[in-house]
């Protein structure tokens, strides 16, 4: 007979357990196939947070507009691609490249690595306004603070305003600010915060910032600084996650899968932040591992998990959203950690973590709802939500790499149906075949699924089990019997 120990915690929208078994452990488990026993019980009645409609989204470094063919209505595959994840997702514009871009309304656009000028003209804009109006997606773009001027920032920003129309989400000043060589610190940087702001102001009153855009290494309390002198004229705190970087000896699918306590300790700082001031947070520019990502990890399947459980945790921590890093980086080539990868014939296929974040698009609407886990070892997650129609996703990511995990769940007061999409590849480290409720995204960008895992019931309580390198999205419905 299994038996569960069972603790509560009423402060978490998901008990995260992040203890990994020792060689010894993990070997025995392998020979064994060991798997662990977990109980969950979700509260419905208890909404800790509420995941924003355009919670879902993409980074591009500006270069990537320079490509005439890439944000362009024509590109069918794309606008399928975004329609797929969500009808109102938020594109982030800028990176690196964003402190090297020029507008110029008549050159020809082109692209180029840092420390090099990207230049965007009147048509690449007016194509990237067009591509959102179809998908019904907005842009947060970034004005060049590094090595453009303010009079440059005005005119960039009446032809975005012109091309993006009600497109445009926000502006923001600048890319990874506390980096840029030109700022000897954060009072420095912010005089002419303003400065660029007050020019844009007096062309577009209505315009709208977010800020300060920070990156991961960078200092947190620019952040805080920010925040204390702009709360009352901003959209949304921003700032960047990367693991590592990619040359770095411990960037690997281990490393990436673990729990890294300096990324919690950032999401409680902007938590704090977005509680104290009433200002949102979104981690616009995201990524396994910075400089391109890491090949046979960033790649892989072990990216689709690690997608899906930062994007709850963001969620989680009170977040509005996160953009995941896509297309060509500031180095000139397709980063290894892009969902979706353009080819040299300029061809698209989804990389594993789109996946994570169609999974994403299907459990994480609506309320976050708190739930309880009994004590376990593996490195496993779970998150409930409670969508409009009322079913309720729970979603468990087991990121173990040889232990199962059985699922015992109670229903809620009158749910009475479950079935379980799994999130699935023949192996962690896979670089394809991976596939959502066993199907994949066809080749339009599409998906759909028509076989659906139903999972028995009795005493009001279903179980599930969940291989290990793998995730499961479990619908609780409400079915009603004539």
């Amino acid at each position: 007979m299994k038996q569960y120990r069972f603790i509560k915690n009423s402060t978490q929208t998901a008990l995260r357990f992040y203890i990994f078994l020792g060689v010894i452990a993990s070997s025995f488990a392998q020979e064994s196939g060991f798997t662990d026993n977990i109980l969950i019980e979700i509260d419905p009645e208890t909404v800790l947070n509420e995941i924003s409609d355009d919670f879902i989204g993409f980074g591009y470094e500006t270069s990537a507009v320079a490509n005439k063919g890439l944000f362009n209505i024509e590109n069918k595959h794309l606008v399928q691609l975004y329609k797929t994840l969500s009808k109102s997702g938020l594109v982030r514009i800028g990176g690196i490249i964003g402190d090297w871009t020029k507008y110029e309304a008549e050159e020809i656009p082109v692209g180029k690595s840092q420390k090099e000028y990207t230049i965007i003209n009147k048509d690449v804009l007016n194509d990237l306004g067009a591509f959102l109006k179809e998908t019904g997606w907005k842009v947060m773009w970034t004005i060049n603070l590094g090595t453009g001027s303010k009079e440059e920032a005005v005119e960039s920003a009446l032809a975005v305003i012109e091309a993006m129309g009600e497109q445009l989400h926000s502006f923001e000043i600048g890319n990874e600010v506390s980096l840029l060589e030109r700022f000897k610190d954060y009072e420095d940087y912010h005089k002419t915060y303003v400065e660029y702001k007050t020019a844009i102001r007096e062309v577009l009153p209505n315009a709208k910032f977010s800020g300060a855009d920070i990156a991961f290494s960078g200092n947190i309390q620019w952040n805080i600084n920010f925040v204390e002198d702009e709360s009352q004229d901003m959209s949304e705190v921003i700032n960047h996650y990367y693991r590592g970087g990619s040359g770095w000896s411990g960037a690997t699918i281990e490393t990436l899968l673990s729990h890294y306590p300096k990324w919690n300790k950032k999401l409680s700082i902007l938590k704090r932040l977005n509680e104290k001031h009433g200002v949102p947070f979104r981690m616009n520019e995201v990524g396994s591992f910075s400089g391109g990502g890491k090949a046979g990890v960033s790649d892989s399947f072990a990216a689709s998990l690690w997608c899906l459980n930062l994007m709850f945790q963001v969620a989680s921590s009170g977040g509005v959203g996160v953009n995941i890093q896509t297309d060509v980086n500031q180095l000139g080539f397709q980063s290894h950690y892009s969902a979706i990868y353009r080819n040299e014939d300029n061809t698209l296929s989804e990389r594993p973590s789109y996946y994570g974040m169609l999974a994403f698009s299907l459990a994480g609407k609506g309320e976050l709802l708190k739930l309880s886990t009994s004590v376990h070892e593996l490195n496993l997650t779970a998150y409930a939500t409670k969508n409009d129609e009322e079913e309720i996703w729970l979603t468990i990511i087991n990121k173990d790499f040889v232990t199962n995990a059985n699922i015992k769940i109670p229903l809620p007061p009158g749910y009475n149906k479950a079935e379980v999409f799994r999130l699935e590849a023949p192996s962690i480290e896979s670089l394809d075949n991976v596939t959502l409720a066993g199907a994949k995204v066809d080749e339009d960008g599409a998906w759909e699924t028509d076989v659906i895992e139903k999972l028995n019931i009795y005493n009001k309580t279903t179980d599930c089990n969940i291989r290990s390198g793998s995730a499961a999205l479990i619908r609780l419905r409400k079915q009603v019997f004539n």
